[in-house]
């Protein structure tokens, strides 16, 4: 008998049948979610006053109360009062303002509207 009184027959007969290595789904291989590889543009927002986007390929539009980027994906659109770029690098912005609406490229790469 083990010191806890228990066997480890009736321990594992107690938790049901043990879960083998190849009882567990796998994921195929190097299957990567879109914002990894770069092809879909990410976006974080903090509040409706901060907004980070990677994964964009340029500025096209640029106002204080509209920015528009371009992505691999179509356009992502920043719509809001005395907005402004605090921090540009290849690939990530930050944009800081009143941030009222953000729009998405639909799944087919439509641009928001350029109304």
């Amino acid at each position: 008998m083990r010191p806890s009184g228990i066997s480890r027959r009736a321990r594992d007969a107690a938790h049901g049948p043990r879960s083998t290595r190849h009882d567990r789904p796998y994921p195929p291989a190097l299957e990567w979610t879109e914002d990894m590889t770069g092809r879909c543009p990410r976006i974080t927002a903090v509040g409706g006053h901060s907004l980070l986007v990677e994964n964009h390929t340029g500025i096209a539009v640029f106002t204080e109360s509209r920015i528009v980027l371009d992505s691999r994906m179509g356009r992502v659109c920043a719509l809001g009062r005395g907005l402004s770029l605090s921090c540009a690098r290849a690939g990530a912005v930050i944009i800081r303002g009143d941030i009222q609406r953000i729009e998405l490229p639909c799944r087919g790469g439509d641009a928001p509207d350029e109304g």
